[in-house]
């Protein structure tokens, strides 16, 4: 029974030595093991790129809708700050903001509520520009 032993012993010992120098020659397994590194590197990579163009894209996406929001927001201060002005109400402006530019369309009573309109949507936060198509009315 001893020596079945050893001789257990011993075969598992080549075993192991035959495995090791088998790992020292490229074979099969090593280099399916490369392929494998190789192509999840290039997924790996393929990966970054899609994300980095949905980023761009997220963002341009993000900037514009705050672009309209702005605008939006700088329409409705222009509203408000035209109702509010004591003998404003009555006039008739359309505004329109695109990109922080501001068109004033309509018409009003004087020469003066027109100038006073174009001061009061000036004044609003955001506007980079006025342009007036407004017209006196009598």
């Amino acid at each position: 029974m001893k020596m079945e032993n050893s001789f257990k012993a011993i075969f598992a010992s080549m075993m192991i030595v035959s495995g090791l120098a088998a790992c020292d020659n490229p074979g099969p397994a090593e280099k399916a093991g490369k392929k494998i590194d190789q192509v999840t590197e290039n997924v790996s990579t393929s990966v970054s790129n899609a994300a980095d163009k949905a980023d761009k894209v997220v963002t341009k996406q993000a900037n514009t809708t705050g672009q309209a929001i702005d605008d939006s927001t700088i329409t409705a201060k222009i509203k408000a700050a035209l109702l509010n002005e004591p003998g404003m109400q009555s006039m008739k402006i359309t505004v329109v903001t695109e990109k922080g530019m501001v068109r004033l369309t309509g018409s009003a009573d004087t020469q003066e509520k027109i100038d006073k309109a174009i001061k009061l949507a000036g004044a609003v936060d955001g506007v980079q520009s006025v342009k007036s198509k407004l017209v006196v009315s009598n």
